[in-house]
């Protein structure tokens, strides 16, 4: 059998050629004729590659058809608005996704002046029964209505500026300045106290920040009536009753520390001091900082917050009581500590303490401990570990925040205390042994501290806690005295007491002195910030 017979295969029949053309043809694309296409292709090339002296003389020019553009289009009522208008309804809307609205009102309102007359607004606290005068208006918002803001309008519109992405450090340092003229103003030039003769001069260039000296003024005016409920001591305000008091002779003093606060003394016996500005919670996002640590900006920025808002200052006067997240800020320290950023840590220390203690005592707990979680000791001595001088310096800050919150039965610190020891004995140079030397403090100390927290506080003065709560920090507060026992207090080493005296002697003596006062301690430079720089600006 052939093999078209075998099982399996099979062929389709021969079919009869057609002698008629127009028969159905077989599916599929049709060939060109190759010289047809060629041809046809190079005339369209031609054609789109010849220029005006390629054409003929006589032959007509393409013209484009002019078509409407369907994406233009025209303005609305609100957008036709002069731009003077449009700018007004912002400011007294306040509404930030407004400028989001359409790329015209994007462009005009996003103008360095509106950026400066929002950052004024947001921290400026003028008081509930104050009025503005022309001056405060035109250095507000220019030709613009200044409309006073509620505390919870100047809240809201706080936290929205600090997640636009104009709102830089540089910016708000730019009015901190312009915030301490506005206080003047109001508390001083507005409340009729006059500057003495001789002064008036200087009084006049320092407010036109032409100089930045002499920053102490005195003159005479009536009684402050909006801050003598402010005035420390707290019990001055009976004094306002006196006689005295009545008159337009009274004797004042105004102190002004350029960029932190500006304090005003009444007769020599009682004084208010008032922040640059007026914060009324640190930004969750500055104190957690990035996914890859703190910038030095971020840095910058914490430190201008809390030295410029009198969260800092011992007797400062803040009308505005700053809040903190708390759990944002321990999330920041150990940010800090896992990319190993000290001033980011320190910095965050700070914050939290100065806060803290305020809040105790707020609380009537003033004689307790003030704490940091234990975790964050942990955290610096997993962390580090080859760079002895630093881990060592991460250490003492977090034991200067709040010593008494040292793990006491934690394998990890006794493994790190017995490392530097060993360290010291192979290895015996001047930063091993300074090393050495904590280590066996702290393992004094943390076997010491169970028992030294069972203990009822001593009730120590204020003078035997190593200044603790010297001058008052708020309103009222921290001048009444000290119970409280702890090692460091806003850093500084209370070295009256027992164990002052041994971390003196057996880690500090003799090539440093000991721990001072860190609050008021800061990276964050003034010296240079009064004075106009000489290139035009907007007025103050």
């Amino acid at each position: 059998m052939s093999s078209n017979n075998e099982p399996g295969t099979r062929l389709a029949p021969p079919q009869p050629a057609s002698p008629d053309p127009r028969s159905k043809r077989r599916p599929g694309r049709i060939f060109k004729n190759p010289n047809r296409s060629s041809s046809s292709r190079s005339a369209r090339t031609s054609r789109s590659r010849s220029g005006p002296y390629d054409r003929p003389s006589n032959s007509p020019v393409p013209t484009r058809s002019h078509t409407p553009n369907p994406k233009t289009r025209m303005l609305s009522m609100f957008e036709a608005l002069p731009a003077e208008i449009i700018e007004q309804i912002f400011l007294h809307s306040l509404n930030l996704n407004l400028p989001r609205a359409s790329p015209f009102l994007n462009r005009a309102l996003s103008r360095e002046h509106m950026y400066r007359s929002l950052s004024l607004l947001a921290f400026w606290d003028d008081g509930s029964n104050s009025s503005a005068c022309a001056t405060i208006n035109r250095i507000m918002v220019g030709p613009l209505k200044y409309v006073p803001l509620s505390y919870e309008d100047r809240q809201r519109l706080q936290k929205e500026v600090f997640r636009c992405k104009w709102f830089t450090m540089e910016r708000v340092r730019a009015q901190v300045p312009t915030l301490q003229i506005l206080t003047i103003h109001r508390e001083w030039i507005n409340a009729g106290v006059v500057v003495d003769e001789e002064q008036q001069d200087d009084f006049k260039r320092f407010l036109a920040r032409e100089t930045d000296k002499p920053r102490r003024f005195y003159g005479v005016g009536p009684l402050l009536d909006r801050l003598a409920h402010q005035i420390e001591p707290p019990d001055f305000y009976d004094i306002m009753d006196g006689p005295e008091a009545k008159s337009d002779k009274n004797s004042y003093e105004l102190v002004i520390e350029p960029m932190v606060s500006v304090r005003i003394e009444v007769f020599n016996m009682g004084e208010v001091t008032l922040p640059a500005l007026s914060l009324v919670e640190f930004p969750e996002h500055l104190l957690r900082g990035r996914r890859n640590g703190f910038l030095p900006e971020d840095v910058e920025f914490l430190e201008m917050l809390r030295m410029a808002s009198a969260n800092s200052h011992a007797g400062t006067q803040n009308m505005t009581k700053t809040t903190v997240n708390r759990a944002a800020l321990n999330e920041g320290i150990q940010n800090a500590i896992r990319t190993q950023n000290y001033d980011a840590m320190v910095c965050l220390l700070k914050i939290d303490e100065h806060f803290m203690r305020w809040s105790l005592e707020e609380d009537g707990r003033s004689s307790a401990n003030y704490t940091i979680p234990s975790d964050h000791f942990l955290a610096v001595i997993r962390t580090g570990r080859d760079n002895p001088r630093l881990n060592l310096a991460f250490f003492e800050a977090l034991l200067r925040a709040s010593a008494e919150s040292v793990p006491t039965k934690s394998s990890e610190v006794t493994e790190w205390i017995v490392d530097n020891v060993e360290l010291a004995k192979r290895e015996p140079n001047a930063e091993n042994l300074m090393n050495a030397k904590f280590a066996r403090w702290l393992s004094d100390w943390q076997m010491g501290l169970p028992k030294l927290l069972q203990r009822p506080q001593a009730g120590r003065s204020c003078q035997q806690a190593g200044d603790f709560y010297s001058g008052g920090m708020f309103p009222g507060s921290f001048n009444s005295g000290n119970t409280s026992s702890q090692l460091f207090v806003k850093g500084r080493l209370s070295v009256e007491g027992k164990q002052g005296y041994h971390f003196y002697k057996e880690v500090l003596h003799p090539h440093r002195k000991p721990y001072g006062n860190w609050l008021e301690e800061s990276s964050f430079r003034t010296e240079d910030s009064w004075v106009k720089d000489p290139s035009p600006t907007h007025p103050a």
